[in-house]
């Protein structure tokens, strides 16, 4: 933080403790009372790599017959036998949350 940015921060400060009638000995008399508060854990690992995506779910293999019929069909009616790789539609809902099990029909 630069000194410009620290000194502008301090002053704000002096400002709304004198709105509220606060006193810095009142402040450091509530600070040494105030429990100490461990910052909350990091979402970073160890030396500032990222969190990784979760991988996508393994599907169960089905059993092929002569007709392949759809497994997964959303309400737009796109529909996936399961077979190949998993459709762009099917990606996206499972990255945003949705259980791929809602889709199956």
């Amino acid at each position: 933080m630069d000194e410009r940015k620290r000194d502008s921060i301090i002053e704000y400060l002096r400002a709304r403790m004198a709105e509220f009638g606060i006193t810095e000995r009142a402040l450091a008399e509530s600070l040494t009372e105030a429990p100490v508060v461990s910052p909350p854990p990091s979402f970073t690992k160890p030396n500032g790599m990222q969190k990784s995506k979760r991988p996508m779910p393994q599907l169960p293999l089905l059993p092929r017959s002569g007709e392949i019929e759809p497994v997964f069909r959303n309400a737009n009616g796109d529909t996936w036998d399961g077979a190949g790789d998993m459709p762009e539609w099917l990606k996206r809902a499972v990255h945003a949350g949705q259980d791929i099990e809602f889709y199956r029909v």
